[in-house]
């Protein structure tokens, strides 16, 4: 019917459902808009890693053979690692280390941030060997996920800095990472968090293909939580199912840990059997697997260095008020934010009573249990009040826990104060 109009009313009607269709559209555009260039631009890096570059990296390091500490093929592998940073044009250097009569060389290089420069995070990977084998799988696999991610991630710009770092002295005790760490703790430098890749190439079924392992202490477990939202988001590219465990200190992660900064640490979720053995070869790694772990860990990274976040741990104090609180027996938690003229903090609040003998939760008049959370923007205080009958008679343990959300992903803070209630009356113990 449409093709019996007058030309002058097809225009007409063409104009007209072109206007209509943008009209439906627009907002559809806007709205992918929103989300920013940040996930294409994580997609464009995941990309960029793939099975062919992991390869050839574990294969070049394997050809060095066994690469101790100290050794001609260790400084050798140094040399190479450096190179290849270099020719990313990334900012590299050498960090000589002596610790234990033993000395060697950490390579570090830098992707400064453009809005908070002296905000870093890092991720590393330990490139030395045990004294028969080849390495690998351990740890050419994190080696080659480290200079797979710093290739994809050196095209692009951060609002924090990026640090990639690779470690030697690891098999003989985390012996340059104590010293790099030891190093930038005495700067005061900010290291917001550290991601540790050590081991994360053999999968040889199904479920160990899909599966793993990310070893995270409690303060660290925002490192985690990333992870799983990167995981969600970009399954496509990623597709695993991680594995949360309590921490370990078998990989330079603990470095970090030991000096009070966040670190998360990925593991194969099936070890090797061929680790620390003439048969850590490439052959029996899985490609596929490594490329996987290395998407998710950048993912985590890059999420991890566009955080916005101004307000640290130092600039939160939690304040219970009072030591002896009588009838209504109140009880007061508040939350100061001492930079808040520059950023608001976003935080989750966790507040809870329990028995300290037997962990319950400490039940006030009506049966109400005594555990709440929180989440708030938090500009100069934020205050809360309980007011109860009666407790009965215990004693507990008062646990205030903060941890930050969107652009405050890594904050972490704890206060635990104890106490006894009787009836009407509370007894703090104020903690030092």
């Amino acid at each position: 019917m449409y093709n019996y109009l007058p030309d002058k009313m097809k225009k007409i009607m063409a104009l007209f459902m072109a206007f209509l269709m943008l009209s439906l559209f627009t907002p559809l555009v806007r709205e992918a808009e929103s989300y920013g260039s940040n996930i294409s631009e994580v997609e464009r890096m995941m990309k960029q890693i793939n099975e062919t570059i992991l390869r050839n990296y574990v294969q070049a390091i394997q050809n060095f053979g066994p690469h101790p500490t100290g050794s001609e093929a260790c400084n050798a592998l140094a040399n190479y690692i450096y190179n290849e940073l270099k020719r990313m044009k990334l900012s590299v250097r050498y960090d000589n280390w002596s610790y234990k009569g033993r000395c060697g060389k950490n390579i570090e290089a830098t992707l400064t941030g453009r809005s908070l420069p002296n905000r870093t995070v890092i991720v590393c990977a330990h490139y030395d060997s045990v004294l028969v084998s080849p390495g690998a799988d351990d740890d050419g696999s994190g080696v080659s996920a480290v200079l797979a991610m710093a290739r994809a991630m050196s095209e692009h710009t951060f609002n924090s800095t990026i640090k990639f770092v690779l470690f030697s002295g690891e098999e003989q005790g985390r012996l340059g990472s104590h010293e790099y760490v030891r190093k930038v703790h005495e700067k005061g430098e900010n290291i917001a968090g550290v991601i540790t890749l050590d081991g994360i190439g053999y999968a040889v079924s199904s479920e160990d293909g899909s599966r793993i392992k990310n070893l995270v202490s409690n303060e660290s477990s925002w490192i985690y939580d990333i992870s799983m939202k990167m995981n969600e988001i970009y399954g496509k590219y990623i597709g695993l199912e991680i594995i949360r465990l309590p921490n370990e200190p078998i990989s330079d992660h603990q470095s970090f840990l030991d000096y009070g900064y966040d670190a998360s640490y990925f593991l194969e979720y099936r070890i090797d059997p061929y680790y620390h053995t003439s048969e850590d070869k490439i052959e029996y790694m899985n490609m596929t697997y490594l490329k996987k772990v290395s998407r998710l860990a950048m993912a985590t990274l890059a999420f991890m260095a566009d955080s916005k976040q101004g307000v640290s741990n130092d600039d939160l104090k939690i304040k219970i008020k009072g030591s002896i609180l009588s009838y209504p027996a109140q009880l007061t938690v508040g939350i100061e934010n001492s930079k808040y003229e520059e950023d608001t903090a976003n935080l989750t609040i966790k507040i809870s009573m329990k028995n300290l003998f037997n962990g319950e939760y400490v039940k006030g008049p009506y049966n109400t249990t005594c555990n709440w959370t929180f989440s708030k923007e938090i500009r100069d205080y934020w205050e809360f009040r309980t007011i109860s009958r009666s407790y009965g008679i215990q004693f507990f343990v008062l646990d205030v826990i903060i941890d930050g959300f969107n652009d405050d992903t890594g904050i972490h803070k704890e206060k635990k104060t104890y106490g006894v209630t009787f009836f009407t009356l509370i007894l703090l113990i104020p903690s030092l």
